[in-house]
């Protein structure tokens, strides 16, 4: 019973799954075994095994325990009164409390300052500029993971979640009820360039560490509220700058920690504009 519980549990691992929804599904596996335990348990009673089932008893009255801690947490998003063991636990894994329960971070983060952002493109007036909307396609995101992962290695992309440590990230969560991003908001690749794609009728975004390591990471689908044939038609469309968002993220966990989970990145554009002539 319990080989067939550990091999639907290690099957999880090969799914991209969120980590709330995964929680969840442990938690419906440990009920499957929990539930087998407690039969178990009655047969050695009834069988006047003493000993074994009291040690069995013992085990169950733990992992009922448990389960009751995380299904308060995951599947009502509260933190129980009766849960002792997660500040000990995180104590003994080297994260530090203070009196309330709350993890403190190591303040180093919260000192480091912002990364500025790299106007790689040139400069723009603010007149003339406009949020552009991108889309981006399984071949577009694979590549511009390719990319980030690049600029992470060679450090001009930071995982900094913009110098916020632990307990500011969990105030930011609950106050804002979004992720905080590991990546930090300021992260404008060292190139990048728009170019129109004649073959597709697009007009397609291409980033890199230079211009020789371009990769094509999405597509221009509206400009403002216009749509981008629409206004690829009347004027003359520039990248004026682009920044990549989204990717992993954390949000608030029990006792002031945190949960670490996954997402794709995405790309805030912002473009430039000139009416074309007649000769264009």
């Amino acid at each position: 019973m319990f080989s067939f519980l550990d091999m639907i549990n290690s099957s999880l691992s090969y799914f991209n799954l969120d980590a709330k929804l995964k929680a969840r599904i442990y938690i419906g596996i440990a009920s499957a075994g929990d539930i087998y335990l407690v039969y178990v348990t009655f047969r050695l009673f009834a069988n006047q095994v003493w000993l074994r089932g009291f040690l069995y008893c013992l085990a169950m009255v733990a992992i009922t325990y448990f389960l009751y801690l995380n299904f308060v947490y995951y599947f009502l998003g509260k933190t129980s009164q009766f849960d002792f063991i997660s500040p000990r636990f995180a104590k003994i894994t080297g994260q530090k409390f203070d009196s309330n329960g709350k993890r403190v971070g190591s303040g180093r983060a919260a000192q480091a300052g912002p990364v500025i952002a790299n106007q790689s493109n040139g400069l723009f007036s603010g007149d003339n500029t406009i949020p552009a909307v991108v889309a981006i396609d399984d071949y577009e995101q694979h590549n511009l993971q390719r990319v980030v992962d690049q600029l992470l290695t060679n450090g001009i992309f930071v995982n900094d979640y913009n110098g916020l440590d632990e307990a500011q990230i969990v105030a930011q969560y609950n106050e804002t009820g979004k992720p905080v991003q590991a990546l930090n908001t300021h992260s404008v690749p060292p190139y990048f360039e728009l170019e129109h794609d004649r073959l597709r009728h697009r007009l397609e975004i291409y980033i890199g560490i230079n211009q020789m390591e371009r990769r094509a990471v999405g597509h221009i689908v509206r400009i403002g509220l216009t749509d981008v044939h629409s206004a690829h038609q009347k004027y003359r469309i520039y990248l004026a700058g682009l920044a990549v968002t989204a990717g992993p993220h954390k949000i608030a966990g029990r006792r002031g920690s945190t949960i670490l989970t996954t997402a794709d990145y995405r790309l805030n554009a912002q473009v430039a504009y000139r009416e074309r002539n007649e000769e264009e």
